[in-house]
């Protein structure tokens, strides 16, 4: 027990003196920036195709028939991609534009991609099978 004492002494042996408490609170991490608000630069309509991409390895289903709209307010991106069935994706947009929307009940089905002035690019999974999604600004 004695090697440890003095080990725990040699290591108080340049402290001068003993650090004042204070009332004060620990300041958190000051270069974190403030949490942003939504991104709604990409807000607006959207309406397009989704298409088939091309396997050769497998077979899958063809892209749904007819345009589909791609909605987003307030950051929010909503994709209506099954009107019967009133199937939708939704996701949040990111600040570069990019975003991940997918089905409520099966995560696996999704469509990322990227907004710009003219439009969505992206591509939509449902399950192994892809789609290439292009959709340009209705307003």
């Amino acid at each position: 027990m004695a090697p440890l004492l003095l080990l725990a002494l040699g290591a108080c042996a340049n402290e001068t003196s003993i650090p004042q408490a204070t009332d004060a609170p620990t300041p958190r991490n000051a270069s974190a920036p403030p949490p942003a608000g939504p991104v709604t630069e990409y807000d607006g309509r959207y309406a397009g195709t989704v298409s088939l991409n091309p396997d050769r390895t497998r077979t899958c289903p063809a892209g749904p028939a007819g345009q589909r709209e791609l909605v987003v307010r307030q950051g929010r991106a909503s994709l209506l991609l099954n009107p019967q069935t009133r199937q939708t994706l939704t996701g949040t947009v990111g600040a570069e534009g990019s975003v991940r929307m997918a089905d409520s009940l099966d995560r696996n089905i999704a469509t990322s991609g990227v907004f710009s002035p003219q439009g969505f690019l992206g591509e939509h999974r449902y399950g192994l099978c892809t789609y290439a999604v292009q959709m340009p600004k209705r307003s």
